[in-house]
């Protein structure tokens, strides 16, 4: 981890331009540009709203930014999860004319989402501005958690693309389940205390950091309290171990990941 830190500081100027360069042309190859970044979440907000909200008529009172804070942080994770998987393999022309650490161009989707998930965090504070405080503040390491998680995966998903590069489909169809699988259109209450669910199938689901991140983000942002300190410092420091064993898994493979390339 220390060393990861340590490449950094060494790369920094060009980890920034990297980042730069992909935001651009994620911006760019649209014509709506930067507003497609708040039209994603926005739409998709409605259309479930519709369906649960007025269809359904389910959700109770401020539904759409109970699901419009689910859906931030779920894109983010799972936008940030897909571009790791295929960072070595589109910048393989790249790791070969520049000494540039493989574990770092996995860092650069993690950047760019944490980036367009904050702006979309900045869409539900204003949206419901009155509650904004100073706990509101602590988004900012629960959206750092997120892309700790996306990061951790995508080291490991980005080494089992070089090997079989159909991972992005099956992550894929992963992703869309897990959509469901997680607390973004219902609480995550609907998981933990349902008895018709297996109690080793709710453990399964509870391995799952959205499951703990997007209640404590609405807990924050909607509700202005913060009450999960000991359960997202245990995660913390799990996803701190995944993202170690993640990097001895990817430096381990980075010679024969550079000659497969």
């Amino acid at each position: 981890m220390f060393k990861l830190f340590s490449e950094i500081r060494k790369h920094k100027h060009a980890l920034y331009a990297l980042i730069k360069v992909d935001v651009k042309t994620t911006v760019s190859s649209t014509r709506f540009g930067w507003l497609w970044w708040l039209f994603n979440p926005l739409i998709t907000m409605l259309i479930y709203y519709f369906f649960v909200g007025i269809i359904l008529n389910r959700g109770g009172e401020n539904y759409h930014l109970f699901v419009l804070t689910g859906i931030v942080a779920w894109q983010m994770f799972s936008g940030a999860i897909s571009g790791s998987i295929v960072a070595i393999a589109k910048n393989k022309q790249l790791i070969k004319q520049v000494a540039l650490p493989v574990e770092m161009l996995v860092l650069i989707p993690v950047f760019v989402h944490l980036f367009f998930g904050g702006v979309g965090i900045l869409i539900v504070m204003l949206w419901n501005f009155e509650a904004i405080g100073f706990v509101s503040l602590i988004c900012l390491p629960l959206l750092l958690l997120i892309a700790i998680s996306a990061y951790g995966l995508g080291l490991f998903l980005s080494v089992i693309n070089i090997y079989f590069n159909d991972t992005k489909k099956f992550v894929a169809y992963i992703l869309r389940a897990g959509f469901f699988l997680s607390p973004i259109l219902y609480p995550v209450t609907r998981i933990t205390e349902n008895e018709m669910i297996p109690s080793y199938v709710i453990y399964i689901l509870k391995l799952n950091p959205m499951t703990q991140i997007i209640p404590e983000l609405r807990s924050v942002l909607l509700g202005g309290v913060f009450t999960s300190l000991y359960s997202l410092t245990i995660l913390t420091i799990v996803l701190g171990i995944i993202v170690q064993f993640g990097l001895l898994w990817i430096r381990n493979n980075s010679k024969t990941l550079i000659k497969m390339l």
